[in-house]
């Protein structure tokens, strides 16, 4: 892998004025990759957070670190609600893209944002796991605490899990961002069945709500190379908002999609925005939260139910006029599925890989 500071975004414009490591983890190739290039930021010791000093545990300090304890995890899912059997792997703990109704606020503090340097062991346990299930296929994403792409062109570490998982027929690793960072994964050679996935959303909500992000032309823009240089590509509508005419705005989005071919686009989620009572607070008055939600039995609050599989409804006609692959429901209930597809998610032909344990 290149360690030239000059590719990829400048890396003087990351909101970070420090940088922690710890021992085990600096001569990690990731971290000796992150460190040459940010190199103009002072760097300190720590064997772990609470080595930090407080004042320095805020979202302007990245500590570089090895993972502690499991490695690779079962996407949490929400109880009572439909789960895709996804595996998570933590490579970026925290985000500083601050969208208004991230659902990390809830869960994370951010502080400090913390990189695991260290790819190996959840390398070694996804392998294990796809040599045992080598008849379905096995999903793996790194975007669960932290946006995959923000801080890779500085650490490159999915292009080590792309590399390392490339000879795996039934793995389908996916980096999930709201960036345009595509550039360091690009020139690799061997890519397997790797997945550069997006988070899309209506331009008025991208522009109001996740002003940090990369814009939703230069996100589909980076889509397009990462499909040109062979990568599967991968949309997430997610958080849909049901604002007063939201069906106009989607419905521009969803047009632009219409030049991916179906082949090269793994899947597309579809999930209406929900929230835990402990993140209402952080989100403060946006005027999304002006609507009408219900508890679920996950504790989260959601759009009627009714309200939720119109809008399901809607995207799934017209996707599947526009970029017809494989699309699925984040965090329902079965009632939805079954209202929006006549069926569930394995007996669905087009999602039922996707969902089989």
């Amino acid at each position: 892998m290149n360690s030239s500071k000059s590719e990829g975004p400048d890396v003087r414009l990351l909101p970070f004025t420090r940088v922690y490591v710890s021992p085990e983890a600096k001569d990690f190739p990731a971290a000796r990759r992150g460190l040459a290039r940010l190199d103009f930021l002072p760097v300190f010791s720590a064997r772990d957070h609470k080595d930090i000093p407080v004042e320095h545990r805020t979202g302007e300090t990245l500590f570089i670190t090895s993972p502690r304890g499991e490695t690779l995890g079962r996407c949490p899912g929400s109880r009572g609600h439909v789960c895709c059997n996804y595996l998570t792997v933590d490579l970026y703990m925290g985000c500083t893209l601050g969208c208004s109704y991230c659902i990390m606020k809830s869960y994370l503090n951010f502080d400090p944002v913390t990189v695991y340097a260290d790819p190996s062991p959840p390398l070694r346990r996804i392998r294990e796991i796809a040599a045992a299930n080598k008849d379905r296929i096995i999903r793996v994403g790194s975007g669960e605490t932290g946006d995959s792409l923000q801080l890779d062109p500085v650490f490159e570490l999915s292009a080590e899990f792309i590399e390392g998982l490339a000879d795996l027929p039934n793995v389908m690793f996916e980096a999930k961002t709201k960036t345009a960072s595509v550039e360091q994964l690009l020139a690799i050679p061997r890519k397997g069945n790797a997945v550069i996935a997006f988070s899309l959303n209506a331009r008025r909500v991208s522009q109001a709500e996740e002003t940090a992000a990369a814009s939703l032309d230069e996100r589909l823009c980076a889509a397009r190379r990462a499909v040109e240089a062979g990568y599967l590509t991968a949309f997430h509508f997610d958080p849909i908002i049901a604002f007063t005419g939201w069906e106009d705005a989607y419905a521009e989005v969803i047009a632009l999609l219409a030049g991916f071919p179906a082949e090269k686009v793994a899947w597309i989620s579809l999930g209406t925005f929900r929230y835990p009572p402990a993140l209402k607070d952080r989100i403060g008055q946006r005027p999304y939260l002006f609507d009408e939600f219900v508890p679920c039995r996950d504790g989260k609050f959601r759009y009627i139910q009714r309200r939720r599989g119109r809008v399901y409804a809607w995207f799934l006609e017209r996707l599947r006029k526009t970029c017809d692959a494989p699309v699925y429901l984040c965090m329902e209930s079965a009632t939805v599925w079954q209202k929006v597809y006549g069926t569930g998610p394995v007996k669905n032909p087009r999602t039922r890989e996707l969902f089989l344990r």
